[in-house]
């Protein structure tokens, strides 16, 4: 029975109407193993897991639990609980006015005699935190909770029971620095304790990380599987999106124009002073760990935050930002790492949410939206952008791919016509197909003429998109290395040089 996987899929079929959303996928996990299931968004993943959880039945296939075969028919959320298996969504499911142990158990309380068993809940509760070496008390309400804390919650409530197959849809995604080396040292403990472990991931370092073997899906179908250690990350990108993909980061044309945005001794409460200058037509990078104050820095040019001193001049002019009103009007464009809880109005069609910003120039004489003319900006974002919905943008934008909502929260950005855009974590939790077409949209801007600010936790892309990089430790600039020469090596050393012993500041 060693041999025998704990979990196996063989041949599932999905059809909603006339799409088929898996078509004969079949994949097989070990007990003790982290397997890689990846893919675009659209491959599958999602429906995969949802027959995985119960939640979805599959019109045809095999399941298997340690070579024992499941009534796929019967095979609803509770069994799925019950035979061991348990799923760690990309969406949280906590109740923020509930306290940890409240959410780990909710739906399972722990009762005797109808009565809650507060005290033992609370106790197993901690057992569990624990096994996470989670630092936090059951007793928290999770509304308290850092994402990364909320993260480990998540994981402790799928271990509330004999979880032997565990599957974690993108858990990284809100992680970085010390809080994703955490995650890292969980996952590998499931691991070792004999759980069987599904990873999906958009990560490449991630993948060549934990994973010892990969499954990939592409329109429903397995496009590739085999053994981490005898692949690479560019052999992975052909699997995922059909093709071959020697070039993913566009180049530069490297012809810089004018300063755009200047700095002199430019204090952000929180961060050292500093001088940073981007001129028209180049990729600034902003790299440094979690904590580093890379989003404070942003927030500050943005006017998010108070600034203490120094000097900003936009175009050659002095500027004033009393806050992202005056910004925006100075010309500057922010996108901030959150897009659905910053970024995008989720309940609100793609339409208002990419001419939210541009009222003014849609205002007719008499003060009111010309629709007509919404109606072609709308039409004119969503084909320049390759946005995957209607040219009406009728469709919620929350119905969207995270891809796709990236590319409407840059279209909203974009009708405002600035001179300076900052991205930050542009590519977060969006797949590797989206990705590049991020990066493309991005050096089009730098090569129309605009000023680009690049902040992100994935090194390989500052290194791939940037003309200039500045290395940030601990709310100060302590290096800048040219963008052709840069190597990950010499942005660590960096930091490692300058990290202090003492805690960093807010990113």
């Amino acid at each position: 029975m060693a041999d025998v996987p704990a979990l196996e899929l063989v041949g599932i079929t999905k059809q909603y109407g006339p799409v088929r959303a898996l078509d004969g996928v079949s994949l097989s996990v070990r007990a003790g193993e982290v397997h890689a299931l990846m893919g675009e968004n659209g491959a599958g993943k999602s429906t995969l897991l949802k027959v995985l959880s119960g939640v979805t039945k599959a019109d045809s296939g095999t399941l298997r639990l340690f070579g024992s075969d499941v009534n796929l028919s019967r095979f609803t959320a509770r069994a799925a609980r019950d035979a061991g298996v348990a799923i760690v969504h990309q969406e949280f499911s906590l109740i923020p006015s509930l306290t940890v142990a409240e959410n780990i158990f909710l739906g399972s309380e722990l009762a005797s005699r109808g009565v809650m068993r507060d005290a033992a809940m609370a106790t197993e509760a901690s057992r569990l935190l624990g096994r996470l070496d989670a630092g936090i008390s059951s007793k928290t309400l999770v509304g308290d909770l850092s994402l990364a804390q909320a993260q480990l919650v998540e994981i402790a409530k799928a271990l509330a029971g004999d979880v032997k197959v565990i599957a974690l849809d993108e858990p990284s995604a809100v992680l970085s620095g010390d809080e994703l080396d955490k995650l890292f040292d969980v996952v590998a403990g499931l691991a070792a304790s004999g759980v069987a472990v599904l990873y999906v991931s958009h990560r490449m370092d991630e993948v060549f990380t934990l994973c010892e073997r990969y499954t990939v899906l592409k329109d429903g179908q397995n496009s590739g599987t085999g053994s981490i250690a005898e692949t690479d990350a560019t052999a992975l990108i052909a699997s995922m999106v059909g093709r071959n993909v020697s070039q993913m980061f566009p180049p530069s044309a490297l012809r810089p124009g004018e300063v755009v945005l200047q700095a002199r001794a430019f204090e952000v409460a929180g961060l050292a002073p500093l001088d940073l200058d981007v001129r028209a037509g180049e990729v600034v990078g902003i790299a440094g760990l979690q904590g580093s104050g890379r989003t404070r820095l942003a927030r500050g040019l943005f006017g998010d935050v108070p600034v203490i001193g120094g000097e900003l001049r936009l175009g050659g002019k002095p500027a004033r930002l009393g806050g992202p009103a005056q910004a925006m009007a100075s010309g500057i464009a922010y996108l901030p790492e959150d897009r659905k809880g910053m970024g995008l109005a989720l309940g609100k069609s793609v339409a208002t949410n990419v001419s939210m910003l541009s009222w003014r120039r849609l205002r007719s004489a008499g003060g009111l939206i010309g629709r007509a003319k919404e109606r072609a900006l709308v039409a004119g974002a969503v084909r320049k952008l390759s946005i995957r919905t209607s040219e009406s943008g009728s469709a919620p934008v929350g119905t969207l791919s995270g891809g796709n909502q990236q590319k409407v929260v840059i279209a909203k950005w974009l009708e405002l016509l600035p001179d300076v855009v900052i991205f930050d974590e542009p590519t977060r939790g969006i797949d590797v197909g989206a990705k590049e077409q991020i990066y493309t949209i991005l050096r089009d801007l730098a090569d129309a003429g605009k000023a680009v600010i690049l902040i992100s936790s994935e090194l390989i892309e500052v290194l791939g998109m940037s003309d200039r990089i500045l290395v940030m430790v601990d709310g100060d600039v302590v290096g800048e290395l040219p963008g052709d020469t840069a190597t990950e090596e010499k942005i660590m050393d960096l930091i490692v040089s300058h990290r202090p012993e003492t805690p960093a500041v807010s990113a």
